[in-house]
């Protein structure tokens, strides 16, 4: 898909949102992450202004590409409230144009990341709120999501050093919670998922030297049924604050 570029006829608007919100000190927080893994890049808006891609001073902002967040560090800042939501997968050479759209309730000063997902024509997408809190500034916050398109029907599970400590069947419902963990002298963290009933690791973080009172997600992406390589499931790790 997406063999064309993507184009807009008009952008003084969208760059001028994306420019003017960024400072702001109130409003709700939102960010993009792309896992259908036959789509090279797609487009948020939120009340038809872009908040994801590359911010550029002369074109449209580029594409959110594949297993990429927009922003990548901070998060976009708009008004607080009901909003529009709409992810675009742009028109390729031989496909249409897909426009997928819900309304948001966004409430002051929260964090969300919207999740596009699918594969094969076939896309949704998911928002989880992002509760960045520390309770406890000596432990280590993780959570576990799955933006599988299609995992193993048995479902996969999140081993964190050789411990499971999550498991799905299908995806993930945006409402999962940070855990907790310790992490004394130096210990570093090795993440695998796995199918269910397996040993066989579909995926591994190795060896990660996290920060104490930081959180992080880690979530699996990809598409288990897919005979391409760069399409299979994968587990990638977002800092969040």
């Amino acid at each position: 898909m997406l063999l064309g570029l993507f184009t807009m006829a008009s952008c003084g608007e969208e760059f001028d949102f994306l420019r003017n919100a960024t400072p702001a000190t109130n409003g709700a927080r939102i960010k993009l992450f792309h896992a259908a893994p036959d789509v090279p890049g797609v487009v948020a808006s939120i009340n038809d202004k872009i908040v994801s891609g590359v911010l550029t001073t002369v074109g449209a902002p580029g594409l959110v590409t594949y297993g990429n967040l927009f922003p990548i560090i901070d998060y976009a800042v708009i008004p607080s409230g009901t909003a529009k939501l709409k992810v675009t997968i742009p028109a390729g050479a031989t496909t249409p144009e897909i426009n997928l759209n819900t309304d948001l309730n966004l409430a002051d000063n929260t964090y969300y990341t919207v999740h596009a997902i699918g594969i094969g024509g076939k896309y949704d997408f998911f928002v989880s709120q992002d509760d960045l809190s520390i309770p406890d500034p000596d432990k280590t916050y993780i959570r576990f999501m799955s933006a599988l398109t299609d995992g193993p029907s048995a479902g996969i599970e999140f081993l964190v050093n050789n411990v499971v400590t999550a498991d799905y069947v299908g995806r993930s419902t945006g409402k999962e919670n940070f855990q907790a963990f310790e992490q004394p002298g130096s210990t570093r963290f090795t993440i695998i998922i796995r199918e269910k009933g397996k040993t066989a690791a579909l995926s591994t973080l190795s060896n990660l030297n996290l920060v104490r009172g930081k959180k992080y997600t880690i979530i699996a992406r990809g598409s288990n049924a897919s005979t391409v390589a760069t399409q299979k499931p994968v587990i990638g790790l977002i800092s969040n604050n």
